[in-house]
């Protein structure tokens, strides 16, 4: 008798676009619209009677299962943003609201999910955060996402009582390159800095654009200024090995300035700028 009730609230949904899944109290699809086929890949035939975690990517069902039985039954629905998985394996996102449904003398009988493809949205919204994070010649951490980071492992480390380092780096002489060789040729060399300096760090550190020839680098969890030196005389070594751009050979040198949290500043402003004040002494 539930199963007909369900069925038959259901059937109007095959006019709707957005994909339909009814299920039973035990999680078991029994209802299907057109709008599921064309979201999941799975003809109505095939989705019948197979679990309702066979839609969610491996190791989203615990949380989403969990989350969306605690906002029914406190709540009355449950609407969130969820990884979905096709027929074919891959993975989308999903818009989604499951409310229950309700049977005689109005004991639950199964619930009623409305899904909605997001994930071109999904993808575009990501790509604009890129943008708006990275640098788009070198590809690693702009300033913006730079100083982020920079906030909140000031805040960690006060918390844990940790050290860090941030590691400002400038290229030598980098506007000559740029009016002997050309800003093209400058770009590149920029790009193999970066690539450099992304493989001296461990996979916790940040690299990081800070603008024009000037990179930084966070340490995190260092114990001494001695861990800092080694790291950066590795981070040396990179650097001081030979650039080829475009066949031609290019020799780089880089000034480096360092500060350490908390013994040279706890606040960003400070530490950026005991870090820029080493570095323009090391060019003299």
């Amino acid at each position: 008798m539930n199963v007909d009730i369900l069925k038959q609230r259901a059937k109007a949904f095959d006019y709707v676009f957005d994909a339909i899944v009814v299920t039973d109290l035990q999680g078991f699809i029994i209802d299907w619209n057109k709008g599921s086929e064309t979201l999941y890949g799975y003809s109505k035939e095939q989705a019948i009677g197979q679990p309702v975690n066979m839609l969610h990517v491996p190791g989203d069902t615990e949380h989403i299962t969990s989350e969306v039985i605690s906002a029914v039954e406190n709540q009355g629905k449950w609407t969130g943003e969820i990884r979905m998985l096709h027929k074919d394996g891959h993975i989308g996102w999903i818009e989604s609201m499951c409310v229950p449904i309700y049977g005689e003398n109005y004991q639950m009988v199964g619930a009623l999910g409305i899904n909605r493809d997001i994930t071109k949205r999904k993808k575009e919204t990501e790509r604009l955060e890129h943008l708006a994070h990275y640098d788009q010649l070198t590809k690693v951490p702009n300033r913006y996402l730079l100083l982020d980071r920079l906030t909140h492992l000031i805040t960690q480390s006060k918390r844990n009582n940790y050290k860090f380092a941030l590691v400002f780096i400038d290229v030598d002489k980098f506007k000559l390159i740029n009016d002997t060789k050309g800003h093209l040729f400058g770009d590149q060399v920029l790009m193999e800095i970066a690539l450099r300096l992304k493989k001296s760090i461990r996979n916790s550190d940040t690299v990081a654009r800070f603008g024009g020839d000037e990179f930084v680098i966070l340490f995190e969890s260092i114990s001494n200024k001695n861990d800092v030196s080694i790291m950066i005389e590795t981070l040396t070594q990179e650097l001081k090995t030979e650039l080829i751009v475009n066949g031609i050979n290019i020799e780089i040198n880089c000034s480096i300035g360092i500060a350490i949290f908390p013994d040279d500043g706890t606040t960003i402003d400070t530490l950026i700028a005991t870090a820029d004040k080493a570095m323009y002494k090391t060019k003299e």
